[in-house]
């Protein structure tokens, strides 16, 4: 029953190119979901999956839930704060893949069970002097249970992050690490990626641009992303990407479906030190996940 439950699973996280451990990308982070995946650049309440990025965050607690379709859900609760010219995050998301209906080689129902993930991330960064290269450091433990089978991986993702007039520049080694424990009797791979980013603020307009592109290691496979986030002078943040998966998505159903398929568009108002953070992307023939956030600075 485990390997059908985790063959469930793995196809309903929206055909991310990894096949193992499917909740190390999945999306825990608000701003993520309105930025179609993209971001690892904008600072702004990001959660440093370039750890890099933790040297431009403001100090805040940030709160994040996300509901996705079947009764997925995820939430995240982070921090950071800078500690003698150190810069330190730490995050701990959880993703809730619902109940699933027991039943034995008979057939015979068995009760109900859950299945879960949890990842603990501790974050690192500091910058040379003039502040243009800044190196992070992203590890943390991942622990992940289907009915009573459980697995176990440790993970580190170090990156960089290169600014200059022309560009921010980002390289990021994610989710590289080791198993302990896998779902069945083979080691599983973790699904390891190589993240390249750029990220520009366009000239007489508060209008950041970012390209990533992600190439998966295990699986051979890559995704370009494009987002960008318009920050207004009122407080108000409107963010939107999209992505390579598009072509994925795409049907012979509906023209419309298609135009807004793998398509992520967000909102955030800031007042004083709080800001309120509301997202949506949509997938394939119809599909859309939610997410609401909330972050206070201290």
């Amino acid at each position: 029953m485990m390997r059908f439950a985790f063959i469930f699973i793995t196809l309903i996280v929206f055909g991310f190119p990894q096949t193992t451990f499917p909740g190390l990308n999945t999306w825990t982070n608000g701003q993520i979901v309105g930025l179609a995946g993209g971001g690892y650049l904008f600072s702004n309440h990001n959660d440093f999956r370039n750890a890099a990025i933790l040297s431009g965050a403001k100090r805040q607690f940030k709160f994040d839930v996300i509901k996705y379709p079947a009764g997925i859900s995820g939430q995240s609760i982070m921090t950071n704060w800078a500690i003698k010219g150190h810069f330190v995050g730490v995050k701990v998301s959880r993703i809730n893949y619902g109940l699933f209906e027991g039943r034995n080689m008979d057939n015979h129902k068995t009760g109900d069970y859950s299945a879960g993930d949890i990842h603990l991330q501790f974050g690192f960064a500091e910058h040379t002097e003039k502040a243009r290269l800044i190196i992070g450091l992203n590890g943390g433990l991942f622990l992940s249970q289907i009915e009573k089978t459980k697995a176990k991986a440790v993970t580190i993702s170090p990156g960089l992050i290169f600014r200059s007039q022309i560009a921010n520049f980002g390289l990021i080694l994610q989710n590289y690490g080791k198993t302990y424990d896998s779902y069945g009797e083979s080691v599983e791979r973790l699904p390891t990626s190589w993240v390249i980013s750029v990220a520009r603020r366009l000239k007489n307009l508060p209008l950041d641009l970012e390209f990533d592109y992600a190439y998966f290691t295990e699986t051979e496979r890559y995704v370009i992303t494009f987002s960008g986030r318009l920050i207004l002078n009122n407080g108000l943040i409107i963010k939107g990407g999209t992505s390579s998966n598009k072509a994925d998505q795409m049907t012979n159903v509906s023209f419309i479906r298609n135009v807004f398929s793998d398509l992520g568009i967000g909102i955030a108002y800031e007042v004083e030190d709080i800001m309120f953070d509301m997202n949506t992307y949509t997938y394939g023939p119809g599909g859309f996940i939610f997410a609401m956030g909330i972050s206070v600075r201290y």
